[in-house]
């Protein structure tokens, strides 16, 4: 799941504002994000999952659910953009943020194989992201897929998928604002030769790597 993929479809260029000191928030965003869905998913099966997936395997994994199972209905308009938009501090600024989360999250529902209204497929944005940012090394489309494939049974085996349609939606929006987040930080980090604004998204991407006990 590329971080420039992501991107290129943003049209990022003029945002950069949005990530210097005045981004004061950043961190306890992606604190609250990933506990709010780590503390539903359950971090000790996630972690089993992404180890499983970037582990070489003797013999093919044989996963136990359809990927549909961990697909939902997304009913109305996004909403999670609000508490995106609440980590800068000027209304004026929290109103230009919101905008740029929802491009965001349209952006990332735009790349291609992704499996839009799917938490999975969310979660999965949300932890390669991470993982590349952090690592500097990008998913293989194997890998990808295995992550897909052992975050959905993760999914169904904790009964995830049968809790509220709405909070299954925030669970969706919340992973792929902040991953696409992440992803945005890092190429303006990459793109301006800015080394504060690459720590920032390396700090934010062990955030949720630590919030699924993967760090």
């Amino acid at each position: 799941m590329a971080a420039t993929a992501l991107v290129g479809l943003l049209g990022w260029s003029g945002q950069a504002q949005f990530f210097t000191p005045s981004f004061q928030n950043y961190q306890t965003f992606a604190q609250r994000s990933v506990g709010y869905v780590a503390a539903t998913v359950r971090p000790d099966f996630t972690a089993k999952a992404v180890q499983q997936a970037l582990s070489p395997q003797t013999t093919p994994v044989k996963y136990k659910y359809a990927l549909s199972r961990s697909d939902f209905p997304f009913k109305g308009s996004p909403t999670q953009q609000k508490t995106c938009a609440a980590m800068v501090q000027k209304p004026d600024d929290q109103r230009q943020m919101a905008t740029l989360c929802l491009k965001l999250f349209a952006a990332a529902q735009d790349i291609p194989d992704f499996r839009k209204n799917n938490l999975a497929s969310g979660l999965a944005l949300l932890i390669g992201v991470s993982l590349q940012v952090s690592t500097g090394s990008e998913l293989t489309d194997a890998e990808t897929d295995a992550l897909y494939r052992g975050l959905n049974d993760v999914l169904i085996d904790a009964g995830v998928m049968k809790g509220k349609p709405a909070e299954i939606q925030a669970m969706y929006e919340t992973a792929v604002m902040t991953g696409a987040l992440i992803a945005g930080v890092a190429q303006v980090g990459t793109d301006d030769h800015n080394a504060d604004m690459t720590t920032v998204a390396q700090t934010l991407a062990l955030v949720v790597l630590k919030g699924f006990g993967l760090k």
